[in-house]
């Protein structure tokens, strides 16, 4: 799982990077070093989207930034595939890929927003959005690389 911060504007709360490696690390991440704000590996892709779900409800109520926003990807597989999901994602959204969606047996809250060619594969790969009511959500189209 990837997540980077949207942020137009001057931010007006607190960076959410300690509150976002705290519940990661509660949740049973192990965290990556990265570059990006924070990048964490699952053993399990239901715990992932769980714990990505309340890291953005969290921070959305904690840390309460309006111009400050999670663009979070989750993927099974290779990191730079991963960071290629994330990238797809718009602020306040939870994009997960067909490999997630597979693997938690179709069960997760989302909606199919786009195929899109990840990483190294030939074949496109379905994209979903979370809609889990929890966190607040951007619907706006997915940034799919052309």
């Amino acid at each position: 799982m990837c997540i980077d911060y949207e942020v137009a504007g001057d931010p007006q709360g607190a960076d959410p990077a300690n509150l976002l490696s705290e519940v990661f690390v509660a949740g049973g991440a192990t965290l990556l070093d990265h570059p990006l704000p924070i990048v964490a590996s699952f053993d399990d892709a239901g715990a992932a989207m769980e714990v990505a779900i309340v890291a953005q409800w969290r921070t959305q109520r904690e840390i309460n930034d309006a111009r400050r926003k999670l663009r979070i990807g989750v993927h099974l597989g290779e990191l730079a595939d991963a960071l290629a999901v994330m990238e797809c994602s718009n602020g306040n959204q939870i994009v997960f890929s067909g490999t997630v969606d597979v693997a938690t047996g179709g069960t997760l809250d989302a909606r199919p927003m786009a195929l899109a060619n990840i990483g190294r594969t030939s074949e496109p790969t379905q994209l979903w959005l979370s809609t889990d009511s929890r966190p607040d959500i951007d619907g706006r189209p997915l940034r799919i690389p052309t």
